[in-house]
């Protein structure tokens, strides 16, 4: 049997929660850090909101006395936090067993941007006034002959896997400039974005905001650690295997990787692309990551999150039949069949050939036309996408395959 990762065991760890380890060359951005030593205390509110859904709101409080006495509330519909640090007590209580990446880095990078410039590593995207592509006049360079205007002035990228933030509308504070508002890339288009709406400065301290309770039982805070893909590997429950699917055309091999995040029970919460070579075969590829499950990784003998990059080489013709199924295979897998109603004054005896590409779970992940008569395919590959289809079951393994389905007219 297996032991639980150990911390010190595992070369290359970086606790998220404070700036532990270095890059190559650690790079800077103008953002200041709040938690240094001698900063006043102050008093910070932040929206939350998601790109892709703005109906979905959020917030983080912090009240900061000092670096060994300050109170952070998280507010969002994913999780729920607050954590106050007294000298060396400290309390959390979390809505449930997983901080999610974006809202860990947002909570920290508003304050604090040395978790994310020490995570950064040759390779990530870097545009800060520092490297010059980025300066005062919202100039944004991603190359020498690729560059953008920022509506919000100075606008600083630091690309860190998995923890990739942009740094926008530096506002004074005390003598130091604050980013005012900060995005997290979440997924491909989509976003976790973070508003300061209140940074000011405390002039009286509340002591009634960081006295832990006494009846609290004594809890364990979530920490976050970076974990190398071979021993992590080595603490797997189950093969890590992905079946690629059958992707139609195109590039069929090459090489890949993820980001992925487990809880401290050590279960898959959450998968981020890095690198895509062929993108109809990520969402299937991800799903799978998913349902892995890790032996819990361990510091101090407590468990902690985890989060390692997940390399793959890939062939999209390892698993399932090397020939593609006929209309007659294909549809003693599928299911909920219906068949297209063609308009009048379609000729009698027109065909339209859908290929397709179903994953290893049944789900159709491309459809692309094959012999088809003109203006056919649009309506044939409709009813298609409406069916449901099963994998090849082949010694208990569930295989993926391409088909081509037919239809003719009467």
């Amino acid at each position: 049997m297996r032991k639980p990762l150990s911390l010190p065991v595992v070369a290359g760890m970086l606790l998220l929660c404070s700036a532990v380890g270095a890059a190559d060359s650690t790079p800077t951005v103008v953002q200041a850090n709040l938690t240094d030593a001698g900063t006043p205390p102050f008093h910070l509110v932040a929206s939350i909101s998601e790109s892709a859904d703005l109906t979905e709101h959020g917030e983080i409080e912090i009240y900061w006395a000092s670096r060994d006495k300050w109170r952070r509330t998280i507010q969002s519909k994913d999780f729920s936090q607050t954590l106050i640090v007294n000298g060396d007590r400290i309390y959390e209580e979390d809505s449930e067993d997983y901080f999610p990446l974006a809202l860990q880095t947002l909570a920290t990078a508003v304050i604090n941007p040395n978790p994310v410039l020490a995570s950064w590593r040759q390779g990530d995207e870097l545009i800060t006034k520092s490297n010059g592509n980025a300066d005062e006049s919202g100039n944004v360079c991603v190359t020498a002959d690729i560059c953008a205007k920022s509506n919000f002035g100075l606008t600083e990228t630091v690309g860190s896997k998995g923890h990739s933030v942009t740094f926008m509308d530096y506002q004074n504070f005390e003598g130091v400039r604050v980013a005012r508002s900060l995005e997290c890339k979440v997924d491909r288009g989509d976003s976790l974005q973070a508003h300061v709406i209140e940074l000011s400065k405390m002039t009286q301290v509340d002591e009634s905001l960081f006295r832990i309770p006494r009846d609290k039982a004594k809890n364990s805070p979530i920490q976050s650690v970076m974990v190398n893909e071979s021993d992590l590997r080595q603490q797997a429950l189950q093969p890590l295997q992905i079946i690629w699917p059958q992707v139609l055309d195109g590039k069929i091999d090459g090489d890949t990787s993820y980001y992925v995040s487990l809880d401290r029970a050590g279960q898959v919460r959450e998968v981020l692309p890095l690198s895509i070579n062929i993108e109809r075969a990520d969402d299937s590829a991800r799903r799978q990551i998913m349902r892995w499950k890790f032996k819990p990784v361990m510091k101090d003998g407590i468990p902690v999150q985890a989060e390692c990059i997940f390399n793959f080489s890939f062939n999209t013709r390892a698993y399932g039949p090397s020939r593609m199924l006929t209309d007659e295979q294909a549809r003693k897998l599928a299911s909920a069949i219906v068949d297209p109603v063609f308009p009048p004054g379609t000729p009698a005896g027109s065909t339209c050939a859908v290929r397709i590409a179903v994953d290893s779970d049944g789900n159709i992940i491309e459809q692309i036309p094959g012999q088809c008569g003109s203006g056919l395919y649009q309506l044939c590959s409709s009813v298609v996408g409406k069916w449901h289809f099963k994998p090849i079951v082949q010694s208990g393994m569930q295989l993926p395959y391409r088909a081509e389905i037919i239809f003719r007219t009467p």
